[in-house]
């Protein structure tokens, strides 16, 4: 499939709400902050939903799915001014994911009929659970496709490319991944092993794509890479 432009479905759910400021102050002024440590469950799969959904203030939280047998598919990693838990909040099924802060969090805690009066007060602030709907399903619509189509070194390239394109900083050497991803994390996006991603990622360095160095990627060549994975 070709785009005439990159469409945005990385992992790493960076701050969509800043275009919209009105929309975001209104959000905030019917929330309540609540602090949370490094590592702490916010709700578990299969938990019985609550009536709140979530806005990251400060902090990142991973989202992720977990197996019967432990294994876990990190889904998404939200970052300041995202929204999350909005679909278990509306329609009062168990939560079907897990989330969990990945260091010092502050969320903003946002009740469904409070949402639901300021919609009716000012409309365009469905919008910002609209836009979110649609990125997280664009995003796990294009998840699948690398799922059905891409074998496990094109699956690791693609997830590469997309974290160079909406979280990499232009170096002199190419472009840096600006979180430290470790080879554990990039298993747990992919759905791959450790191994495979270890044999991937140095296979690529072969080819020249890329640099790695304990948990930094680098990026030296993103056409190289694109044409790898036939975008």
């Amino acid at each position: 499939m070709e785009f005439n432009e990159y469409v945005p479905d990385a992992p790493y759910l960076t701050d969509n709400l800043t275009n919209h400021p009105k929309e975001l102050s209104l959000i905030i002024s019917i929330s309540k902050p609540v602090n949370y440590p490094a590592n702490a469950l916010i709700y578990v799969q299969g938990e019985k939903s609550r009536p709140y959904f979530y806005l990251v203030e400060k902090g990142r939280v991973k989202i992720s799915l977990l197996s019967q047998d432990g294994s876990e598919r990190i889904i998404v990693i939200q970052e300041k001014n995202t929204l999350f838990g909005y679909a278990a909040a509306f329609d009062g099924h168990p939560y079907f994911h897990t989330a969990t802060t990945l260091e010092e969090t502050t969320l903003r805690t946002i009740h469904r009929k409070d949402f639901l009066d300021l919609i009716d007060k000012y409309p365009r602030v469905a919008l910002l659970i609209i836009a979110a709907f649609a990125r997280v399903t664009r995003m796990l619509v294009l998840q699948i496709e690398d799922f059905s189509f891409l074998d496990a070194e094109k699956r690791v390239a693609h997830m590469i490319y997309k974290l160079a394109l909406e979280i990499g900083r232009k170096t002199q050497k190419g472009l840096l991944i600006e979180r430290k991803v470790t080879q554990e994390d990039i298993a747990r996006l992919t759905g791959l092993s450790r191994v495979s991603v270890s044999l991937a990622l140095n296979h690529f360095e072969e080819l020249d794509f890329l640099r790695k160095k304990r948990n930094i990627i680098v990026v030296t060549d993103l056409e190289k890479l694109k044409g790898f994975i036939g975008l």
